[in-house]
């Protein structure tokens, strides 16, 4: 069982698809490896849980059960259009 202070912003499921053309290539990659990307810029907590990825020709998805990183800031911070980005499908 994790323990947990401070402030946790969600603790459900969640999960996200992206069409890859509005992606490049290094954010497919980033989002592939989020969580050392997310350590690299400090953005990681020791009790986040890792986020499933799936690709398919068209579209990225990702979903967690637990929702404690910050996805949306993960993907706001390597330039990922949020407007392009459907949550919770």
């Amino acid at each position: 069982m994790k323990t947990k202070t401070g402030f946790v912003s969600n603790s459900s499921s969640s999960s996200f698809i992206i069409k890859k053309k509005h992606l490049t290539n290094e954010q497919i990659r980033c989002i592939w490896d989020h969580v050392n990307e997310a350590k690299r810029r400090d953005m990681w907590n020791s009790w986040d849980d890792a986020w499933s990825i799936t690709e398919s020709k068209k579209k990225i998805k990702g979903s967690v059960l637990m929702d404690n990183f910050s996805m949306d800031e993960f993907l706001r911070a390597i330039g990922v259009p949020m407007k392009k980005i459907k949550w919770n499908y």
